[in-house]
């Protein structure tokens, strides 16, 4: 086997891959949605793909705030049977859910960080007994 050069083991940096800025077509809201989601990704996490989804992802976010105001101000002004009420509920439920979708799609939430593989690596390392049934070591 041929040993490597310096050059071969040298680490290569990544191109591209810098925090991608908001584009300018977003309003204020969607702007400070992206930042947060690119702030709170991994570096080099955002690439050109991801960045389609991520797009999709601040308008629907953008939407469940703004569905989150009404629902508040409508609550505080019907009962809570008013059909008006209950469907933007559902709309606002539906969204959110696709919001949790593509923030899961990007990795962005902790649980979709880790995968099924490395945690069920993981379960031998897991203590066989909880800690409040050990009995306390006697001091000597």
């Amino acid at each position: 086997m041929a040993r490597k050069s310096a050059a071969d083991l040298a680490i290569v940096p990544l191109s591209g891959g810098s925090r991608p800025e908001p584009p300018a077509d977003l309003d204020a809201t969607e702007q400070s949605i992206w930042k947060a989601v690119v702030d709170a990704s991994r570096p080099h996490a955002i690439d050109p793909a991801a960045q389609l989804i991520l797009k999709r992802l601040v308008a629907q976010a953008a939407l469940c705030e703004r569905q989150e105001a009404r629902l508040r101000a409508l609550r505080a002004q019907r009962p809570d049977d008013d059909e008006e009420l209950n469907a933007l509920a559902t709309a606002h439920g539906n969204a959110a859910k696709m919001v949790t979708f593509l923030l899961t799609s990007l990795r962005c939430t902790p649980r979709s960080r880790v995968r099924l593989r490395d945690a069920d690596s993981q379960v031998p390392k897991v203590p066989i007994t909880r800690p409040w049934e050990r009995k306390p070591i006697a001091q000597v």
